[in-house]
């Protein structure tokens, strides 16, 4: 293992290797953000992959470093391989020293991009963002840097791989500012629409400003999840009581990346905040499309929606969000109640055509089922819809019991809880915007909550919500239903123990990600310390 020639040889192949992959890691997260995969796989599995990647080409440029420390020929140090302007070797030239400046650097550049993609979700997106494109500069400097730092460049399997890397990211950029280019256009068309339905609701939007129920316009930002102005582009009613309303962005643009799962809120000018889940095509970036069920329930958000909505209003919306996201699997089998078919409709058009899945679709009668003629007409015996009216209640444990592959399901509480019951962890995916009652064992008790990032400390008494401490103490936490369904208000706790009483997503998932939220969860230990 001491050979001085391993270990040439070694640093030299994993140089390459890394600077492949790296390429390769590049192309792949360009046509994914132009969605040129779209219909080739699911995209969780795709994103899976783009990681992936990314760790082996830091693990193989490790390796290239570390190898160059046991190479005698360059004999490099820690201080060489880290600090740039240090590194020399016999023989090198000004060109040489430089080039290997740059590989340090681009090697730093490197760290940060995916130390930072490691905590993507906990970063503004904006930040991550302008971080992750770090990326396009390090593939460059690396260019450089294996161009001109080496005594390889004549060789010609060097000059084939490097031709070979080089091409295959020209061509993908190519590919991305294609895909902006037609994004462009097509949000022109969009705002083009968007302006004629404003003036034509302007009338209305002005005497809800006379009544001090309209909200502020906040320019719509596509990278920003926080509340922004969108304009009502149509309203359609794909079914008795149900509205399917579709929102773009005021003055056109693209609306924020979303995925299949994903649900928004809507800001009423009433004051009310409700969450309705997309039911569009994810790769849709112009607008956002809801279906609204008109409860007539005694709040009277949906209402208010039905009686006052209309093409050209201006509304506030804030998200996406998802926490009920569309796993990787060889089949599905997707249940849906009534309205909730939004959600399961929005992964159904996500997945590619040779995916195995059925869905099982119950509901009173065709006249209050949104989509279900569209659905059996796009997918056939794929899809099962099934009239209670009619056909009684649905079997539903045969169903269940004859699918092996991952059950997705949004409807009535009774039926999320018969499936919950059936087919138990991890193979079920229940979305819920109305929370199951849970409570604590021995009742609530008072908690310290310790705030890391505002150095506040706050006494939360048993008779109050940790969220409502929060508030009065001045600590500002984002929250919308405050019923521990919408997942607004997610924290992260950086010590002690949350105990769950939300119904946003499975216990052991939220410990996993080191997460609670305060509107209606508290802690099983005396003092929670929480990133806030």
């Amino acid at each position: 293992m001491n050979d001085p020639q391993l270990w040439w040889f070694v640093s030299r192949v994993s140089a390459m290797v890394a600077w492949a992959i790296m390429s390769f890691s590049i192309v792949w997260g360009v046509l994914l953000a132009s969605r040129v995969f779209r219909g080739l796989d699911n995209p969780a599995w795709l994103k899976d992959l783009h990681k992936y990647l990314s760790t082996l080409t830091v693990l193989f440029a490790g390796l290239h470093m570390g190898a160059l420390m046991l190479d005698h020929y360059v004999a490099f140090d820690l201080a060489d391989l880290f600090i740039p302007g240090v590194a020399a070797y016999e023989g090198s030239t000004d060109v040489q020293e430089t080039a290997i400046a740059i590989g340090v650097v681009a090697f730093w550049a490197l760290a940060v991009v995916y130390l930072t993609s490691l905590v993507m979700d906990k970063l503004p997106r904006r930040v991550w963002k302008g971080l992750h494109f770090l990326s396009y500069g390090v593939f460059f400097a690396i260019a450089w840097h294996a161009a001109f730092a080496g005594s390889d460049v004549g060789s010609w399997w060097y000059g084939a791989v490097s031709i070979f890397v080089i091409t295959m990211s020209i061509i993908a950029m190519v590919l991305r500012f294609a895909a902006i280019a037609m994004v462009a256009r097509k949000a022109e068309k969009d705002a083009e629409v968007a302006a004629m339905r404003a003036a034509a609701g302007a009338r209305g939007a002005e005497q809800s400003i006379t009544n001090g129920a309209a909200t502020a316009l906040v320019p719509s930002d596509p990278d920003s999840r926080e509340p922004r102005s969108m304009v009502v582009e149509s309203i359609t009613h794909p079914a008795r009581d149900i509205a399917r309303i579709r929102l773009v962005p005021v003055g056109g643009g693209r609306v924020a990346w979303w995925d299949a799962g994903s649900h928004i809120t809507l800001h009423l000018p009433t004051g009310l905040e409700r969450q309705y889940s997309l039911c569009g095509d994810p790769a849709d970036h112009g607008a956002y499309e809801i279906a609204v069920l008109n409860t007539r329930g005694p709040e009277g958000g949906s209402t208010w929606i039905h009686d006052h909505v209309h093409p050209g209003m201006i509304l506030t919306v804030s998200g996406p969000r998802n926490h009920f996201p569309l796993v990787p699997a060889h089949r599905y089998l997707f249940i849906a109640g009534g309205i909730g078919i939004t959600p399961i409709r929005a992964m159904i058009e996500s997945l590619p055509a040779h995916r195995v899945w059925s869905l099982v679709y119950l509901g009173k009668s065709r006249e209050t089922m949104a989509f279900a003629s569209e659905l059996e007409a796009t997918f056939g015996d794929k899809v099962q819809v099934h009239e209670s009216s009619i056909a009684g209640r649905f079997d539903l444990a045969a169903a269940l019991a004859a699918e092996p592959g991952e059950v997705y399901c949004c409807g009535t509480e009774e039926l999320m809880s018969e499936v919950e019951n059936r087919v138990g962890a991890p193979r079920a995916h229940i979305e819920r915007f109305n929370p199951v009652v849970r409570e604590l064992a021995g009742g609530a008790q008072p908690v310290r909550v310790t705030c890391a990032r505002s150095h506040k400390v706050v006494e939360v008494g048993a008779s109050e919500t940790i969220l409502s401490g929060l508030t009065k103490a001045g600590i500002d936490i984002d929250a919308s239903c405050k019923k521990g369904v919408c997942g607004s208000c997610e924290t992260r706790v950086i010590s002690g123990t949350a105990a769950h009483l939300d119904s946003v997503l499975p216990d052991a998932t939220k410990n996993e990600m080191g997460v609670f939220y305060p509107c209606v969860s508290r802690a099983t230990t005396k003092e929670l310390v929480i990133d806030a």
